[in-house]
């Protein structure tokens, strides 16, 4: 896929909505299109829901470049400012890169976070990737090579909503080894999380394998917790094959968060 100049469908979700509010943040060189459908979903059960597009997103790669984790956490801050201000019940929705955000972001703010929804998160990219990004920051591997190319475009089973989603052809480096911070708090992070959180990977994440998600669920101390597990899905949930039942159990966990409870 050929990376895309500015698009309507790429830009900031924002529904009005007087029950409360929910938060969605979006991943890695991706856009607030990922969450089209279950923003709607949700805004139907009277939230006002908020994608906001991150820093250096929505644009071109050498726009993102000179962004890091603390812009998209500072953004991600902001932006849960303004909604709390309006609103007293404020979930955060985070996908892969969003959801450490949203890890963060929620131990950070704490009771006034009504819930938390943690997709596809990336804990651990795999020993590959983890090892480059370990190694551009003490090589100079950014300078040579300020970008890996994307080989097989969005990972999403379904081809036709890989060929549709706005998604940049390739990730730069030295960006994406600042995510390296966001991983390092988020796991820090999740042992002080007391408010209920949803866990949910697909089965298939070639991005952030499954053990990820089983990973970060063992972290948390909560006693409000729950991890589902999508047996179609690969890495893109709100998206894929299983995009209808993944959108039934966010809104059902924003409708009765307190009524979670723990699995195995």
């Amino acid at each position: 896929m050929g990376h895309f100049s500015i698009d309507e469908r790429a830009q900031t979700i924002s529904l009005p909505g007087e029950r409360g509010a929910v938060l969605l943040l979006h991943g890695l060189t991706g856009s607030p299109y990922t969450f089209g459908p279950l923003a709607e979903s949700i805004a139907n059960l009277g939230f006002e829901v908020l994608a906001p597009l991150l820093p250096g997103h929505g644009t071109s790669p050498e726009h993102l470049q000179h962004t890091r984790w603390n812009d998209w956490l500072m953004a991600a801050r902001t932006h849960f400012d303004d909604l709390a201000e309006r609103h007293e019940q404020v979930f955060i929705v985070g996908f892969s890169m969003g959801s450490l955000l949203g890890i963060v972001l929620a131990q950070e703010r704490g009771l006034r976070v009504a819930g938390l929804v943690v997709m596809a998160v990336p804990l651990n990219l795999g020993v590959k990737a983890q090892t480059v990004l370990r190694l551009s920051r003490i090589l100079p591997i950014a300078t040579v090579m300020p970008y890996a190319q994307k080989k097989t475009g969005p990972d999403v089973s379904d081809a036709a909503v890989a060929a549709a989603m706005p998604s940049y052809d390739r990730t730069p480096i030295a960006a994406a080894a600042s995510m390296l911070d966001g991983q390092a708090l988020a796991s820090d992070r999740a042992r002080r999380l007391s408010i209920p959180v949803l866990v949910m990977h697909g089965r298939h994440d070639h991005v952030a394998p499954l053990r990820n998600g089983r990973i970060f669920y063992e972290l948390l101390n909560t006693p409000r917790k729950h991890l589902i597990i999508y047996p179609k899905s690969w890495h893109i949930l709100p998206l894929d094959i299983e995009h209808e039942e993944v959108a039934v159990d966010v809104t059902s966990f924003l409708k009765s968060p307190q009524a979670l409870g723990r699995n195995g």
